[in-house]
């Protein structure tokens, strides 16, 4: 039984569910054959491995790219379980769905940050620092909250979703040290404070506060030319800075 103090991370996997403990982690995945297959394995923070990496805003920052690929490798393992060891892909096509994935994603990723500026200044907000930022920090917010409803009406994606509650039912459970059954599990919440996707939420509303202050500094007094791309560029910049403070 866990100690009532422990804390828990994770997330959810292909046909299960990946919790994260302090020197290790376990995932638990549906096989084909409706069995449940347990994988357990040793892991050491970064942050526990170097003091560097313990550093103000240097831990948030590695801690976040850490636990990325973590769950990344975590995803790919669970679908190699949940669809059988005949779905075992090479390295070749690992290497290519990983490039496509990161392109992908810079891709979003870039018209995420882009467009609400762009829009933005097509409004002619540049005048008020801090309307500019509200407006594009509540632009992204909805994007965000458009793109979760659209994926959630996959089939895969939606059933990606249960398995997220049920991890957070899971390590609530465990952090209250109650033994990991059904029964105990199915008493607590799917949400979770520690959620990844509140995290998301959180750097959102950050990054209005933040851009708002920087913007102004940046902007009018060094007066570096207030156009859309310059905007842009220094958003990505600060970024991972916003990601770390929250």
């Amino acid at each position: 039984m866990a100690n009532s103090k422990s804390r828990a991370g994770g997330q959810a996997v292909i046909e299960g569910v990946m919790m994260l403990v302090q020197g290790g982690y376990a995932m638990s995945v549906r096989q084909p054959d409706k069995q449940i297959k347990t994988i357990k394995k040793p892991f050491i923070k970064i942050t526990e491995k170097n003091k560097f990496f313990m550093l103000v805003f240097i831990r948030g920052i590695a801690s976040f790219i850490e636990m990325i690929n973590l769950g990344y490798n975590s995803i790919n393992r669970s679908a190699e379980i949940a669809y059988g060891e005949n779905h075992r892909v090479s390295l070749k096509e690992t290497i290519y769905s990983s490039f496509v994935i990161l392109a992908s994603l810079v891709v979003g990723f870039g018209i995420f940050l882009y467009v609400p500026i762009f829009i933005g200044s097509l409004l002619k907000l540049q005048s008020n620092q801090f309307i500019y930022n509200l407006f594009i920090g509540a632009f992204r917010l909805l994007l965000f909250i458009i793109y979760i409803l659209a994926i959630s009406f996959i089939k895969d994606i939606k059933r990606l979703f249960m398995y997220h509650g049920a991890e957070h039912k899971t390590i609530y459970a465990y952090e209250n040290g109650e033994e990991l059954t059904v029964e105990n599990i199915k008493k607590y919440s799917t949400k979770h404070p520690r959620c990844g996707t509140s995290f998301i939420f959180i750097i959102l509303v950050s990054a209005i506060i933040f851009y708002s202050i920087f913007d102004t500094i940046i902007f009018s007094t060094v007066g570096i030319r207030n156009i859309p791309v310059n905007r842009f560029i220094n958003h990505i910049i600060f970024l991972p800075l916003i990601a770390s403070i929250s």
